[in-house]
């Protein structure tokens, strides 16, 4: 049998993807990465927002904890490639993000039990939303653009 590769790479991943997997990498990693990952997040979005945007990433990982299907793989955070776990979860959050409600819930079945669908669609997209709005203030007022 032959198994395909862990990472994968070019991907073509955006912005707000690429943030939400360095944070589950960083977030897996301890309280002092999540500390970094909490000023990192305060500092481009202000501290408003990055508690928002933590808020719905904890209670993501909380869902997926109690009710998901099995523990996503998290590569460490020097890793080149992406998992196939990390990928699904980006595409998730970016589909409930952006309101593609259909796409997202299919994601979510592969993710989590039916019972928590819907409460998994709600953090995500309160997750992705203020990573979604950062990208679009980097395009509109130039890269390095803090809240």
């Amino acid at each position: 049998m032959r198994y395909s590769d862990i990472e994968k790479s070019d991907t073509g991943l955006r912005g707000p993807e690429q943030r939400l997997i360095a944070m589950l990498r960083l977030w897996s990693q301890g309280p002092k990465e999540q500390d970094a990952a909490w000023r990192d997040l305060a500092r481009r979005l202000g501290a408003r927002r990055a508690r928002a945007c933590l808020k719905g990433f904890e209670d993501m990982l909380d869902l997926l904890h109690k009710h998901g299907w099995h523990v996503p793989m998290v590569l460490s955070p020097e890793a080149t490639g992406y998992s196939e776990d990390e990928l699904a979860l980006a595409r998730f959050v970016m589909a409930a993000t952006e309101q593609r409600r259909e796409v997202a819930l299919a994601e979510a079945s592969f993710l989590v039990s039916p019972a928590a669908l819907l409460p998994l669609m709600t953090a995500a997209s309160r997750a992705g939303l203020p990573l979604l709005c950062e990208e679009c203030r980097s395009r509109v007022m130039g890269p390095g653009t803090v809240h």
